[in-house]
């Protein structure tokens, strides 16, 4: 275990999946030692009541003991940065969590400018079930006590302050999704120096690959709509429900919608972006600056306004 370890925490929207599946594989130097569903259930899931952390030490010692010396190991879900449809309150929790069962980690922060992630996040939120209307979810709180949309879980210094703190501030290491569109090899050689990975040697040609596309934001009114009538993670019971047919349904919608005869004629239309613009606009000023403050080592952060 010479080597350490790589924490990668989220944020979500933030080019996660491709890490996970294309940049943190043995071709590059990496292995990635937990799954999403084993980071849940031992260091997400158990209420801050009964967490203990001697198992989940002792399964990441077990894990890290079988990588190979060549490769870094990697832990990487983006749900450790809290969900952020619901403000990702529990974003601090779980950091502490991470300090007492790996304190010699090194922490990647992958970040977003806002007023691009902001709207990636309410499409999520969509694609899971969600049915509020845009300006109803960003507005957040609506009851004393039930949690929604938090605009500071994206005021990126706090939480990058808190892994300072928790793990040293040469030991975290920020990541613009903007630096990987613009500079991909460059962007993961970086990371790769920090991580300590003497295995990069470049990105594979399957890298480079772009995967998947967003559902547009022009759609937000039909899917909104199919979701009132389809069972999922964000309403299990609708009032009235297809069953597992409501998936296909909302599949079906979504393929339609993105078909290129519809996207000639809608794709100027960009209601969620158009709201986060106005919605937020200067909101993450002073945060991006306390940001660009706290990095200790070479980005581009000019984009974050």
């Amino acid at each position: 275990m010479t080597r350490p370890l790589l924490l990668h925490v989220g944020y979500h929207k933030t080019a996660t999946t491709w890490m996970q599946n294309a940049l943190f594989t043995p071709v590059h130097g990496y292995r990635q030692v937990l799954s999403h569903k084993e980071v849940f259930d031992g260091l997400l899931r158990p209420h801050g009541l009964q967490f203990a952390p001697d198992a989940m030490r002792d399964l990441i010692a077990e894990r890290r003991a079988q990588v190979p010396d060549n490769e870094t190991p990697v832990i990487s879900s983006e749900l450790i940065s809290g969900n952020p449809f619901f403000g990702g309150r529990e974003s601090d929790d779980y950091a502490r969590r991470l300090r007492d069962v790996a304190p010699d980690a090194r922490i990647l922060v992958s970040i977003r400018e806002q007023t691009r992630i902001l709207p990636s996040v309410y499409m999520q939120y969509i694609r899971r079930g969600g049915t509020m209307p845009i300006a109803r979810f960003f507005d957040g709180e609506s009851e004393l006590g039930y949690f929604g949309f938090a605009p500071e879980h994206f005021e990126y210094d706090r939480l990058v302050g808190l892994y300072q703190d928790l793990f040293g501030a040469e030991n975290v290491f920020v990541l613009p999704q903007e630096g990987l569109r613009k500079a991909m090899d460059d962007t993961a050689a970086s990371l790769a120096e920090f991580a300590g990975n003497t295995g990069f040697q470049g990105l594979s040609p399957e890298a480079r690959k772009v995967r998947g596309a967003s559902d547009p934001e022009y759609a937000v009114p039909v899917l909104r709509r199919v979701n009132h009538i389809r069972t999922s993670a964000l309403d299990r019971t609708p009032a009235i429900s297809l069953g597992p047919a409501s998936d296909s349904v909302f599949k079906g919608t979504s393929y339609l919608l993105r078909r290129p005869f519809v996207n000639s004629m809608f794709k100027a239309r960009t209601p969620v972006s158009d709201y986060v613009r106005s919605r937020f606009a200067g909101h993450y000023a002073a945060s991006n600056a306390r940001l660009r403050d706290l990095v200790r080592h070479p980005v581009d952060l000019t984009s974050y306004k």
